[in-house]
């Protein structure tokens, strides 16, 4: 980074993982009540992934420079900021304006909060958005209560993982599906691992439970997916959407047709209910005392290590185009992130 330009990803056109060009951009001084964060990690979702590669009325237009959450150190604080200082450790969400794919983010102060000592970087950025949905999901949307059951799709990812570790704090009875290599992982984190390769999930949820579970949160979509997934669930459960990953190989159709299948689900004479979420990427901002508190709290959890988010790949920033192929290919366990040398 040069004095006055930092290097970033620019998405210039929607298209695969080779659309991420890392270029020199200017840099300028924080204004009133902003901070400039030096970024050390950022992390890599499957919403920056979409947004990369498909185009929908009110996502990003290009060019623009993705990532949801980064990490990194102050340094320089606008007029009437008082919270944080040149030096100090702050974590931050972009809701859904990106700009965490960079050497360098300017954000209002108060979006960040600070690091706990003892928090690596990595593990600060694999965090933030995985773990603040896990807690909106599974506090407002799926309402889980203590003593129920939940099934959680793709557990082994970033945000699965996420929701097994929040859900083992809260004492839920799990069961997460994934792949060959993951089964392992799915057990250590408190869930009941079923192997969506070699055996057939709604069946082993009849298996394991007879009755179904109370609450199935999925973040794969697709109509056969989430038609199977209403039939692990108990009368009266909960058909959480929570991703559409089925996106990256059946394409943006896959939306609509999920909506449809979730509508038909909800109408099925069952007694399943399909929540709808608060959105991501307007809820948080919207409630900053929440969003600040959760984060706060789950940064000191992982300082206490009662978090300990799973890290799929480190990789540099500046070639951020793997690390959304890696994630595109599926299979890996925990978060991808990115990062930027010392």
């Amino acid at each position: 980074m040069k004095q006055n330009t930092c290097n970033t990803i620019v998405v210039h056109g929607r298209g695969g993982p080779e659309v991420l060009s890392w270029e020199p951009i200017p840099v300028r001084t924080p204004g009133a009540g902003e901070v400039r964060v030096r970024i050390e990690a950022a992390g890599v979702s499957g919403y920056d992934l979409m947004v990369r590669g498909h185009w929908f009325l009110g996502f990003t237009k290009t060019p623009y420079t993705p990532g949801e959450d980064f990490v990194g150190i102050v340094d320089a604080v606008g007029p009437d900021v008082t919270d944080f200082n040149i030096g100090q450790r702050v974590a931050g969400w972009t809701f859904g304006q990106g700009s965490g794919y960079s050497e360098v983010i300017i954000r209002s102060a108060e979006t960040l909060v600070a690091v706990p000592d003892g928090v690596e970087p990595v593990t600060a950025a694999a965090i933030i958005t995985n773990y603040l949905t896990a807690s909106l999901v599974l506090e407002k949307t799926a309402k889980v209560r203590p003593g129920e059951r939940l099934l959680i799709h793709g557990a082994a990812g970033g945000l699965g993982s996420a929701l097994m570790q929040l859900g083992n704090l809260a004492r839920f009875e799990m069961f997460g599906t994934g792949s060959n290599n993951s089964t392992q992982f799915i057990a250590e984190n408190g869930a009941v691992p079923i192997n969506y390769k070699t055996e057939n999930f709604v069946h082993r949820i009849r298996d394991f439970t007879h009755d179904g579970v109370d609450v199935v949160i999925d973040v794969i979509g697709g109509p056969r997916q989430l038609w199977r997934s209403s039939l692990c669930l108990r009368r009266g459960g909960r058909l959480v959407m929570l991703g559409m990953a089925s996106i990256y190989k059946a394409g943006a159709a896959i939306i609509p047709l999920s909506l449809l299948t979730a509508g038909a689900v909800a109408l099925w004479p069952n007694g399943v209910s399909v929540p709808m979420s608060p959105s991501m990427l307007s809820y948080p901002a919207k409630n900053l005392g929440w969003y600040r508190d959760t984060l706060t709290d789950l940064l000191e959890n992982a300082a206490e290590g009662h978090l300990r988010p799973a890290i799929a790949a480190e990789i540099p920033m500046s070639e951020a185009s793997r690390g959304h192929a890696m994630l595109e290919a599926g299979g890996l366990v925990g978060k991808v992130v990115l990062t930027n040398s010392k």
